[in-house]
């Protein structure tokens, strides 16, 4: 059967490996945690991978290096980020047990995954190596004024609470960021994508209208739309506000 439970091949990746000759056990996965004491599906497709043992070590010195480095309030949150991301990294790559998926594409969803957090911790790496990887997005650093709403949420609570953002100031950075809605990230990512979808509205004006996401731990909080270097538009949620520059 091609398709399996990725924690049955894990495991008989795992039982395979105790019959390896000598020479090929020198390289024994070595990450975070006892590979003996293995038990739960995702700790055993770690073990199953030396790459992904290596990443599973590394993010967690990464993760070390990082709460030593914050304090407070931006500790509390990078602690919630990262038991957030470790919660579901499971179910992202179909490791939790539940989920039937190819091996191979689970432990390279798992590599992406932890090449992906990695980055977050470690900024200006990529994957947890010394390539320099700069956001691209200084453009869009600084404080933003909101200046107006262009989509209402259709729900009237919700509608008014859009309204009341008119004047409130966002940063955006590449430290960490809080959302209009409240949503807080210690370490915001920004990602080019496609065009401005339809509810941006009538882009005609501005054919060189750029969208950019910002995500933390891989879940999307806002769409921003370039418009001029002194005009963007936000999506969050259902609403979509016009900022301008705070100079």
């Amino acid at each position: 059967m091609r398709i399996v439970k990725l924690w049955l091949a894990a495991l008989a990746l795992v039982t395979a490996a105790a019959a390896w000759p000598a020479s090929a056990q020198n390289a024994n996965p070595r990450p975070s945690f006892d590979c003996a004491k293995a038990a739960a599906p995702i700790e055993m497709a770690i073990c199953a991978d030396i790459t992904l043992a290596d990443l599973d070590r590394a993010l967690a010195e990464a993760y070390r290096s990082a709460l030593a480095t914050n304090v407070g309030e931006a500790q509390l949150l990078l602690r919630e980020e990262q038991r957030a991301w470790a919660q579901s990294r499971a179910a992202t790559c179909g490791v939790d047990g539940k989920s039937a998926g190819e091996a191979g594409d689970a432990t390279g969803c798992l590599v992406a995954l932890y090449r992906a957090r990695l980055s977050e911790l470690q900024p200006g790496t990529s994957g947890g190596g010394n390539i320099a990887a700069p956001s691209g997005y200084g453009w869009l650093m600084g404080d933003w004024s909101v200046a107006g709403v262009r989509k209402l949420p259709a729900e009237e609570a919700r509608a008014a609470e859009a309204k009341a953002q008119i004047g409130r100031t966002l940063r955006l950075a590449e430290a960490p960021v809080i959302t209009l809605g409240g949503a807080s990230c210690s370490f915001p990512r920004y990602h080019a994508e496609p065009a401005p979808g339809p509810e941006f509205g009538d882009l005609d004006d501005h054919p060189t209208a750029v969208m950019v996401r910002l995500s933390c731990v891989g879940i999307a909080l806002l769409d921003i739309v370039r418009l001029t270097d002194e005009k963007i538009l936000v999506g969050e949620d259902d609403a979509v506000f016009e900022l301008e520059r705070r100079r």
